[in-house]
């Protein structure tokens, strides 16, 4: 895929991006579109092809998912000014959690429903693009990037890496209100990208590391994170047996001590995959967690 910045625009990250899924059993691999009253509008989205209706699973489904851990079938209730999860039974369901000890932090949201647009007639999330959604995109091989400036939020399509990239959303970065990264997520990657006049989406983005650095970015880190000459050294050395071509997603983790963490991203096939990632001091050298 191919895409310039504009002259004095300075990219600050790019990597796959589309709507997320659901994880817990009762929205497992589905998604939403709703408007601000929480109506379905996936028919009223100008220009977007029609896709396979999504359904919440059934009682058994959610069932078998709570043996696995997850919460199945719940009621999310209002309680003090915060969602409580009640069983079936009526009791609070205080464990909510997936394999890895994720808790959902709005279980109306991500347990009982699961929208990834949010959006009143006329808002910008009512802009995006159908493209973003895997029922819908063209064939199977296409692939969709977020790609962030200093002065842009872009989304970019492509059926092949070997074709120029379609800019198919381009927002000024001043319309984007600010941006959460979720821990119950399928990859621990997704984020929901707010806009100034209260409309959202929610995005996978493919790996911690990504998901971080764009809620970064999108709350106001507009400035690259670089490696110093002893970092870059041991970046070069640490990847060169990695597939080529690999991207790198650079996030600081401790500006004052100059410590950053380093995503790798090969480029294998028409597919990005994570190939690792290393923690590095101001020297240079490794931190082991």
């Amino acid at each position: 895929m191919d895409w310039y910045p504009e002259s004095g625009e300075t990219p600050l990250f790019r990597g796959v991006a589309s709507f997320a899924s659901g994880r817990a059993p009762m929205v497992a691999g589905k998604r939403w579109f709703r408007d601000d009253q929480g109506r379905d509008i996936s028919a009223e989205l100008v220009g977007w092809p029609p896709a396979p209706a999504h359904e919440k699973k059934g009682e058994k489904a959610a069932k078998a998912g709570r043996g696995l851990g997850i919460l199945g079938k719940a009621t999310a209730v209002v309680v003090a000014g915060t969602v409580e999860l009640l069983s079936p039974g009526g009791g609070s369901n205080v464990n909510v959690k997936g394999p890895d000890g994720a808790h959902p932090t709005d279980p109306a949201l991500e347990v009982e429903d699961f929208p990834v647009l949010w959006a009143a007639a006329g808002s910008t999330a009512r802009t995006a693009p159908y493209q973003l959604d895997p029922d819908r995109r063209p064939d199977r091989s296409y692939r969709t990037d977020l790609q962030l400036t200093d002065q842009r939020l872009l989304v970019l399509g492509s059926a092949s890496v070997q074709l120029p990239a379609e800019v198919v959303w381009d927002l000024p970065l001043d319309r984007v209100a600010g941006a959460v990264q979720h821990a119950f997520a399928t990859h621990g990657a997704d984020v929901t990208v707010t806009f100034t006049d209260g409309s959202w989406v929610r995005l996978d983005l493919g790996s911690k590391g990504s998901a971080a650095k764009v809620v970064a970015v999108l709350n106001g880190a507009t400035e690259p994170v670089a490696l110093n000459p002893a970092q870059q050294a041991a970046v070069d050395s640490w990847s060169s047996a990695l597939p080529k071509p690999v991207e790198f997603v650079v996030n600081s983790v401790d500006a004052a001590a100059g410590i950053v963490s380093v995503e790798a991203k090969a480029h294998v096939g028409k597919k990005v995959v994570n190939a690792g990632s290393i923690t590095l001091d101001a020297a240079g050298k490794p931190v082991l967690g």
